[in-house]
This record gives structure tokens, C-alpha cells and sequence, in this order.
């Protein structure tokens, strides 16, 4: 592969040198056993007496078969192939050459023989000094060195030398290991002791080596270091890779101490440590981390790493769910894991606890160094040595990355570090798959890795945060933010002016015309951080290095803007191209210094706690459609991390038809053109509770012609978080809303443009009918649907509150009748079924009562009320009385309804109904209130009409009678003056119950109109009991005078005793008649 270039750093001297030895060598590694002694283990010398003794104690000094025959003459321990047993721990000593042996080379080589004797091969070097150590990186090892070399992996030529005195180990990765130790110069005097070899090998089963391979017992708590007690006796010092992820411990066979071990052992899975690159020592591809436990480690982990040495570990994940993006994260949380040389310095001890990052690392040059891709070309997000400490997460912008390891080709094994402690590296392997789909505007990465760039465009929200991945240096990422249609423009980039005279504009009247826009951003940041990372330099050079600054408008490059502030002079224009320019402003500049207002007590917020919106003062508003932000990051994010949160959203200024009245969403539509057309709610989010609005009333009126009516269908109908039900209505055929009616969908007829409208259908949810469609028709021509909500919340917006429809104008019959009634007094009959023609297309019509100016009305009619409604469209039931019949009148007035079931009058106050004009009855207070949706277009005093419905199902005939009122004047201003008005009869008929002032024209009319008939009374109504009381006392005493003359003259005509009638007849008849006893008889 292209990155891979393991032997690039190798001395061409070291590698001859190499070479040669191995020549040497060859031809005396199976001399450590005869063929004719079969009696001894291969980890054994076979004397020639038969006794056998182990490889390590042949050519000692020392005689160990008790023959000599291990001790031969000009015997040696070079050249020669050592094995072992498990568990059993072997030392092995070169002795300082003579003079006349300059130059010395020795090769050994360590096998690893399976099962019993081991996998892998544990080398210690307890006390080492070879030559003189000069440099990491040219000609180090001027006297002389050792290297190591491992069966079927190539030659990397890497040198050890210098002096150590402590115990350094190293694990293989295969089962042979080879050491060359090479002296060309010998020190003469004793000061300049330039030799001593003395180490120990032992021999390892691969299960036992869980910090490597993973596997075996995993422990809760990991910290403490595990020590395994072997079988066997040891000579010297041991390490043994143990524990699931721990430490390694360290042992003595005269120390039996061990520590406890009070874990809960459990199965811990293996590590997948990559397939080796054939051809290289130790690269190695890794792939699919996602279901793997992936480990990326040094090589011969977790002892002495190699030297002249280049390992890349490629990482790439190949299987990625459709819709998802991959992020490749590579960190040890543990520090005790790390430990890369960073320090020259030869003697001394340094903190355990010291990662380095960068140019600190290239004292030793011994590094790892992590890329944002698959090649070194890529960006530089991370670049570590040193170790003691937690290894940050560096997270690549894809799915691949690359980690290269590299060491110097020159070093020494003593350096500041404490004993027994751990060489290398080991980092763990995560694959993160963002859970949200993957789009063209995305900002959660990077598309392109030398270019932080996004677009953002829409009609909808979101949040904006600090890309997931690691970022380099000196990165600036620049964030544009365009509200747009973008099913009318799917393209990535904002659209960018072709014109460059005039970019955005066209020309009306000899002048450029800019056009507003319909979209505006909508910004508050709720948080901004920038950690303290490492290396903190001066305060004077820290100031505002990395930053987050808001432009007004697009920024096309970045502005390189530094300081605490940005002054005049470095006020940005967009780049002159030839796109055109347009000046852009900065709102606000974050950084670590400098905090300006924030919206952070949104981030309180949860699925059952709403808090207060974002106000203006606390987020930031573009005057056009285009909003950025810069984000300067000085320093890799992987260690020093920049964090911000910001809410945008795009605002939609749009509304259907026509400005109409005062209010900021009332809208008028008319008939200018012909066919469907479409409305819905206004999505202006400052008109909603999330945008800090507490109520909302729209007004959206439909014109028609005289001879139109007006159509409307509600397709669509969303109001969340209330509980209200929308049902058809028993009494009027008409929905009706129950329940929380704090969000409410009207529709009023507006038969009059001087008088209130009159409720027709409500609104409020469509869960009970869902995908059903509202269909209205209104009997006028003018119709206002009327979008009230009250009390929202933050979670209140235009996808929680929204209806959207359709409305056309049709054409119907012209009602010929006058429907408005005025005057002193009057009566409305209504009849079912009508008899009349021009009447049929009247039927269902509200009729008006309107008072006459500072009048009131007073209506009665004969019934029971059997609902009441208020103008939010509560209803309340008021009889429970069962209605005699299916016929309903209902009544309006400004704030409220009734449905009353109307009957037949059978005396006067029988089941009477008695309504009066607003405004009559006042409170104690003197006010009332006000219908808000009147005052837009009738002004702040509620009209004083009454409106009447009748709906007619069965045959009947009812009386509605109405009756102007005005107040009697009660208070008399203190300068007298109202003495003069009072003493003019203002109020010269009235109707006591009422204590109100009523026309003239209705006293004595025949009809009785105040409830208990006084205008119709005998005694007001005749001319005669209507005189002054002097006048009827006069005139009375007079009648009584005539009457007693009349008497007196009829008592003394009675006095005198007149002729009987008998006598009178008795003079004029014949003498034949005879009288009898004053009778008389006719014979």
C-alpha cells in the first residue's frame, strides 16, 4: 500500500551488519542438542553421563553434568538456540569480551516450542550496558548495540545501547526471537565500563496474555496490579502479562507476598488486533470495528517496543446502514497503557503522568499520529507521546481512518519512568453511526476534510452544534445559514446572484427595487465553551484564539478577525466576485474571554418542562434571509475542544391573500381570481408561543360578490395539548367545541358589515375524524375564519397549532328581504314552513335588531333557553327541560349565544325570554370585556344588536319583540347644570321594571311592550287620567256638584204626590167602567 513504508528510517551499515551475523550464525543453532541423547527435553542440555541439565546452565563456569562436558573448551553461549518450559523463568549472562575478541558478536536466538514450552518468549534485560548512546536519530550507537528480530517478520535495523540498570522487557509477537549484540569498541580504563549483558528469558502461553490479547478474567476494578505466582521457582525478577486490561506484576522467588484479588471474575471477549500487512513488521488493517472489540497496540506490546520502526493501522468500516454515516473513534480512557518515549534526558525520573502532544514530541521522535482518512496526506487531527494519562478521543470525519506509529531508529531501555511499568500503547476502537439520516445539509461533518463548509437551507428548525468529528488546527468553518424553498431549489449551495451590477434586485421606476424577504434566521446560542486543553500558553497570546462570530448576511471567506473585539476597521464585506457583494455585519463574537448574551436556560428543557421561549435580547434576528457563522478553532479540537449549541430556525414571513385590519395575521382574500384556492395558518413562529407570544388572534375574510356565497373546506386541522372535542351539535347542526376551547377554528357569517358576526362552526380537533374534510357554506357573501388561541406555552408553534384548507366562491340565490329591523320597537314573526316565495331563499337567515344611537335593545320572546354560549364557544347547559319540539331560535350578541326552544305564548309571563342589548347591565367596576376581534374593524365599544336565527324542522309560528331602552340619567354634575337638563322630561316614559327610558311612539301603541304591560295601562293611556291633578281635582269636585244639583231637584219633584196612571186612564174612559177599590174594571 502507498502509506507504507516500514523500512525507510533503517541504517544501510546496521543492515550489512545484520546480515552477516546471521550468516555466522546459522550454522551453529542445532548444536545445542545431540541427536544421540534422547533422554532430555528439548529445554535441556543432555550431558554426556546422561544427566540432563537446562540450556541455560551449559557454558556457565560452572559444572553442572559433573563431567565438565557442559563446560567444553572455547565454549560459548552465543550462536546458539534456547528453549524453556512454561512457568519457569531462565537467566543468561555474557561475560565482558577480551581485547583481542574486539569486534564481539553475539547471536541468540529463543524458541518457543508449544504447548509446555510456550508460545511466546518474555526477555528481560536486568542489567544492560553496550556502548555509548549518542542521539535517537544519527549514529546513536557508535560502540556498539543490540537488536531484536522476530521469525517471519522482516528487518527493521532499530539499535539499543547505552546503560540500564533497571529491568526492561520484552514479549514477542511470534515464538522465535533473535538477538544480535554487537561491540566494536572496548572501553580500557574502569570509568569507561562500556559491557555488561545479564538477562533473563521465559517462556509464555498465549491465554496468559490477556493486556495483549483481551480474553481470560476481566475484574471490575482494574487499577491494581495482578500478580501471578508461578509454579516454579524464579530466579530474579519475573513480569507476566496478566489481568483483563491491568497492569502487569511483579514477583521474586524469595517474596511469596501476592496481592489479594476480591474482584468478580467474568468472561472478557478477545481483541481483534487487526490482520497483519504481509511484508511488514507491524501494519496491520482493521475493518468492522463495530461488531469487533478492536485494539490498535504497539508492537510486542506491552513490553519494548521496536526501534527504526513505521506501523500505520488502517481503519475502515465497510458496512454502513443505508442512511447512516460512520465515525471512527480511537481513545484510552486509561492511562496506565501509555507509555511512548518523550524525553531525552538519560538519568532522573519524570512524572508518570505527562502525555505530550505535537512539538513536544519530537525530542525523542517517538509518536503516534493520527489522521482524518485513509492516507498521510490527510489532515492531522492528533499527534501524542509520552503517556500516564487518559489519550483524548480523536474521531475521523468518515469512515476511515489511519494511525501511524513511529519510533527513533536509535534508544536506550533506561529513561524516566518507574519500574515495571508498561511500554507502548494500546487504544481502543469505537464505530459511532450518526442515528439521524444522512442529508446534502447535514453539519454534523465534513464533507470535504480540507474544507469545513456547510449549507444550510430550509423552512424548518434545528440545532447546530460542533461537528462530531476531530478537526486539525487552525481550522475555520464557516456555517450558512439561507432560508429557501428548497423543493423549489434542492441544490447544496445557496443560490448566489448572477447579475453582479445588481445582484438581487430589479428595477422599477428608474430605481433598484429589493424585494423583502420572506424568510429571516432566527438564532440564540445556548452554549459556548472552549476548554483549557494543554500547553496553555501566555494570557496576551490566548485571547480569543478559537471563536464563534455571527454575521448578518453571507459571508463567503473567512474574516481571520482577531482580538477581543472586532472594530470598525474590521468590518467584513462579502467577497467581490463576480456574484456581486453585499455588506454583512457582525451581531455578536464569542469566545473564551468573552461571552455575550446567551439562551441557556433552554437546555433545561425535557419531554414534561417547557421554560420561557428565547426573547429577542437573548438571540439574534437577521434583517434578510441569510445568516453565518464562523467558527475559528486555533487548536485540534481532540485536545482542546471548542463545544457550542445553537438553535436556529428559519421564520416564515408568508401569508395568504391581503393585509386586512390591524391585527399582524389578519388576511383578506377576494374574488380577483377565478378557481380553488388555498389558505392555511400563518407559520411566523413569533406570532406562536415558542416565539414569546402568549396569544394569538387571526382573522382571515372572505369577499364574495352579492350574488356569491362563499365555500370554504378544511382539509387539514392540527391543535396538540388541549383537550377538546369537535362534534356536530343536536340542537344546531353545527359543530361545536367541548372541552378546553382555549385554541379554537371559527367561522362566522358576516351578513352586515356594521354588526358582529354570527357563529356558525367551530374547531377545535380532528382525532375523532381523522382525514376528514369540513365543509362549509355560509349564507352570506363575507366569511371570517377566526384562528383564536390563548395562554401558550414554549411547546405551542405552527406543528402543534395549524389548520390549512381550501375556499371558492359560488354562486347562489339573492335573498330579496330586509333581515335588518330597527326602530322604537317591533315584532319579528318566524314561521315554519314558509308560504312566501321570496322567503324560501331567505330560510335559515339571521335577522338583526339594531338600536338607534346611545339606545339599547330589550327583546322577549316566549321559551325556554336551553344552552349558552360565550364568545370563545364554551356552552353551557342551562335547563335540562326536555324541548316539546324540534325547532330551535337561537340569539347573538357580541359576547355570547343562546339556544332557546322556542313555544307558544300563553299568558304574558309565561315562560318569557328577556334579552338585552351589551353594555346594560355594567359591573361595579363600570367596564366590561371586550370581544378583541370586534375592535379590529367596529372599534373599542361593543355594537348593541341583537341577531335572531330560526331553524325551522316542524310546522310552527313564533313572536320575537324588541323594544329600545336608554338609561335615565342619575348623576348630576357638580356645576348645576344638570339641574337645567333635568328639569327637561328626557324621560317621559319609561318602564319602571327596567328602570329604563323608552320611546315615546311605543306608549300606548296596542302592544305591550315593557314586561308587565304599564305602557298599556288604563291609566296612561287616557286623555282624561292623563290632565294635571288640580285640573281632575277641579273637574271632579265639578261632576260632583251637577250631581248633587241633579239629585236635589229630582228629590223635591218627588215631593209632591202625583196622579196615579191608573186615575189619569180611568178620565178617558166611558161611564160604563166601573171603579173598585181604585181598580179599574172594563165590563
Amino acid at each position: 500500500m502507498l502509506f507504507l513504508d516500514p523500512t525507510g528510517q533503517m541504517a544501510s551499515g546496521v543492515v550489512t551488519l545484520t546480515v552477516l551475523v546471521v550468516c555466522l550464525a546459522r550454522p551453529t543453532l542445532t548444536a545445542s542438542k545431540p541427536a544421540s541423547k534422547a533422554t532430555c527435553k528439548v529445554s535441556e542440555f543432555s550431558c554426556e553421563n546422561g544427566r540432563c541439565v537446562p540450556l541455560n546452565r551449559y557454558c556457565n563456569n560452572v559444572n553442572e553434568c559433573g563431567d565438565s562436558s557442559d563446560e567444553p573448551r572455547y565454549c560459548t553461549r552465543c550462536n546458539r538456540t534456547y528453549y524453556g518450559e512454561v512457568g519457569k523463568t531462565y537467566d543468561l549472562e555474557l561475560h565482558r569480551p577480551k581485547e583481542d575478541k574486539i569486534p564481539f558478536i553475539c547471536y541468540l536466538t529463543f524458541n518457543a516450542g508449544g504447548g509446555d514450552y510456550g508460545d511466546l518468549v518474555q526477555l528481560t534485560f536486568d542489567s544492560f550496558t553496550l556502548g555509548r548512546f549518542v542521539s535517537f536519530t544519527s549514529d546513536g550507537c557508535p560502540d556498539g548495540a543490540l537488536q531484536i528480530s522476530e521469525s517471519n517478520r522482516p528487518q527493521v535495523g532499530g539499535s539499543w545501547c547505552g546503560t540500564s540498570w533497571g529491568p526492561s522487557m520484552y514479549y514477542s509477537e511470534t515464538n522465535s526471537v533473535s538477538i544480535f549484540v554487537s561491540l566494536y569498541r572496548l572501553s580500557k580504563d574502569q570509568s569507561g565500563y562500556n559491557f555488561d549483558f545479564r538477562m533473563e528469558y521465559k517462556f509464555l502461553k498465549k491465554k496468559s496474555a490477556t493486556v495483549r490479547y483481551g480474553g481470560g478474567r476481566s475484574y471490575v476494578n482494574t487499577t491494581e496490579p495482578t500478580v501471578e505466582e508461578s509454579s516454579n521457582n524464579k530466579n530474579s525478577n519475573d513480569i507476566t502479562i496478566v489481568g483483563g486490561g491491568g497492569i502487569v506484576g511483579s514477583g521474586n522467588s524469595n517474596n511469596n507476598n501476592k496481592i489479594p484479588n476480591t474482584q468478580t471474575p467474568g468472561e472478557d471477549p478477545e481483541f481483534y488486533l487487526g490482520d497483519l500487512i504481509t511484508g511488514t513488521y507491524c501494519s496491520r488493517i482493521f475493518s468492522d470495528c463495530d461488531r469487533k472489540r478492536c485494539r490498535l497496540q504497539s508492537p510486542n506490546f506491552p513490553g519494548v517496543y521496536p526501534r527504526n520502526l513505521t506501523c500505520y493501522y488502517a481503519i475502515r468500516q465497510h458496512e454502513v446502514l443505508p442512511g447512516r454515516h460512520a465515525l471512527i473513534i480511537v481513545r484510552q480512557p486509561k492511562g496506565q497503557l501509555i507509555s511512548i518515549r518523550s524525553q531525552s534526558v538519560l538519568y532522573g525520573t519524570a512524572s508518570t503522568r505527562e502525555l505530550k502532544v505535537w512539538n513536544a514530541c519530537d525530542d525523542v521522535q517517538d509518536y503516534v499520529t493520527v489522521y482524518d482518512g485513509y492516507t498521510t496526506r490527510d489532515p492531522v487531527i492528533l499527534k501524542f507521546c509520552g503517556g500516564g494519562e487518559a489519550v483524548p478521543e480523536a474521531i475521523s470525519s468518515g469512515h476511515e481512518l489511519l494511525v501511524e506509529f513511529s519510533t527513533s531508529p536509535y534508544g536506550t531501555f533506561l529513561h524516566p519512568a518507574p519500574m515495571q511499568s508498561l511500554h507502548g500503547f494500546q487504544l481502543e476502537v469505537e464505530v459511532r453511526t450518526e442515528v439521524k439520516f444522512v442529508d446534502q445539509q447535514s453539519p454534523t461533518y465534513v464533507k470535504t476534510k480540507r474544507n469545513c463548509e456547510f449549507w444550510i437551507r430550509g423552512t424548518s428548525r434545528g440545532v447546530l452544534e460542533t461537528p462530531l468529528h476531530s478537526l486539525p488546527a487552525n481550522t475555520t468553518c464557516l456555517y450558512h445559514l439561507q432560508g429557501m424553498d428548497t423543493a423549489v431549489s434542492p441544490s447544496p449551495i445557496p443560490f448566489r446572484p448572477l447579475q453582479p451590477r445588481y445582484p438581487d434586485g430589479y428595477w422599477r421606476d428608474s430605481a433598484i427595487v429589493f424585494p423583502p424577504p420572506r424568510y429571516r434566521v432566527w438564532l440564540s446560542v445556548v452554549k459556548f465553551y472552549v476548554s483549557g486543553g494543554r500547553g496553555v500558553q501566555k494570557m496576551d497570546q490566548e485571547i480569543c484564539r478559537s471563536y464563534l462570530n455571527v454575521w448578518d448576511g453571507q459571508l463567503w471567506t473567512p474574516t481571520n478577525c482577531n482580538g477581543l473585539y472586532c472594530g470598525p476597521k474590521e468590518k467584513t464585506k462579502g467577497k467581490i466576485t463576480s456574484f456581486g457583494s453585499r455588506n454583512v455585519s457582525m451581531l455578536a463574537r464569542y469566545c473564551k474571554e468573552h461571552i455575550p448574551r446567551t439562551c441557556d436556560h433552554s437546555m433545561l428543557a425535557n419531554a414534561t418542562r417547557f421554560p420561557r421561549p428565547c426573547t429577542l435580547s437573548e438571540s439574534y434576528l437577521s434583517s434578510g434571509d441569510s445568516l453565518t457563522l464562523e467558527l475559528r478553532l486555533a487548536d485540534a479540537t481532540a485536545l482542546r475542544p471548542v463545544k457550542f449549541r445553537v438553535l436556529y430556525e428559519f421564520v416564515d414571513l408568508h401569508q395568504d391573500g391581503e393585509p386586512f385590519g390591524d391585527g399582524p395575521c389578519n388576511r383578506k382574500f377576494t374574488s380577483l381570481q377565478d378557481g380553488i384556492r388555498k389558505f392555511q395558518a400563518p407559520k411566523d413562529i413569533f406570532l406562536y408561543g415558542r416565539g414569546g407570544a402568549k396569544n394569538i388572534s387571526c382573522i382571515y375574510r372572505f369577499e364574495a360578490e352579492k350574488d356569491e356565497k362563499v365555500k370554504i373546506i378544511l382539509s387539514d386541522l392540527v391543535i396538540k395539548n388541549r383537550n377538546c372535542h369537535s362534534r356536530i351539535s343536536s340542537d344546531t347542526d353545527r359543530y361545536q367545541c367541548y372541552g378546553n376551547t382555549s385554541a379554537t377554528v371559527r367561522l362566522f357569517d358576516i351578513p352586515w358589515p356594521d354588526v358582529p358576526g354570527v357563529p356558525r362552526d367551530c374547531f377545535c380537533s380532528t382525532e375523532d375524524s381523522a382525514g376528514q374534510q369540513f365543509v362549509f357554506l355560509s349564507t352570506s357573501n363575507v366569511v371570517e375564519l377566526r384562528f383564536n388561541v390563548i395562554g401558550m406555552n414554549a411547546s405551542d408553534d405552527f406543528t402543534t397549532l395549524f389548520f390549512e384548507g381550501t375556499w371558492k366562491f359560488v354562486r347562489a340565490p339573492i335573498c330579496s328581504m330586509n333581515l335588518r329591523r330597527s326602530g322604537a320597537s317591533g315584532e319579528i314573526i318566524l314561521q315554519h314552513p314558509v308560504d312566501d316565495t321570496d322567503e324560501i331563499n331567505c330560510e335559515n337567515y339571521p335577522r338583526v335588531m339594531i338600536p338607534s344611537p346611545n339606545k339599547y335593545l330589550y327583546v322577549k320572546l316566549h321559551g325556554i333557553i336551553l344552552k349558552h354560549l360565550d364568545k370563545q364557544g364554551n356552552e353551557t347547559t342551562v335547563s335540562q327541560m326536555k324541548c316539546s319540539t324540534t325547532n330551535r331560535i337561537t340569539v347573538h350578541t357580541p359576547l355570547f349565544s343562546a339556544i332557546i326552544c322556542p313555544q307558544e305564548a300563553v299568558t304574558r309571563h309565561h315562560n318569557l325570554v328577556e334579552l338585552f342589548s351589551e353594555g346594560w347591565h355594567l359591573n361595579q367596576h363600570k367596564f366590561f370585556p371586550v370581544d378583541r376581534i370586534g375592535i379590529d374593524y367596529l372599534g373599542k365599544e361593543l355594537p348593541r344588536t341583537i341577531m335572531v336565527e330560526f331553524l325551522g324542522k316542524e310546522t310552527g309560528t313564533y313572536s320575537v319583540t324588541w323594544l329600545e331602552l336608554s338609561r335615565r340619567r342619575k348623576e348630576i354634575p357638580p356645576n348645576g347644570i344638570g339641574l337645567i337638563i333635568m328639569m327637561h322630561d328626557e324621560c317621559e316614559h319609561r318602564c319602571p321594571e327596567l328602570d329604563a327610558c323608552i320611546n315615546t311612539t311605543v306608549w300606548c301603541d296596542g302592544r305591550e311592550d315593557c314586561p308587565s304591560g304599564i305602557d298599556e295601562a288604563l291609566t296612561h293611556c287616557s286623555l282624561l287620567l292623563q290632565l294635571p291633578p288640580l285640573y281632575l281635582f277641579l273637574g271632579a269636585l265639578g261632576i260632583l256638584l251637577c250631581c248633587f244639583t241633579v239629585c236635589l231637584i229630582i228629590w223635591r219633584m218627588c215631593r209632591r204626590r202625583p196622579r196615579s196612571i191608573l186615575q189619569t186612564r180611568l178620565k178617558s174612559l166611558s161611564s160604563d167602567t166601573a171603579i173598585i177599590d181604585e181598580k179599574g174594571v172594563i165590563c
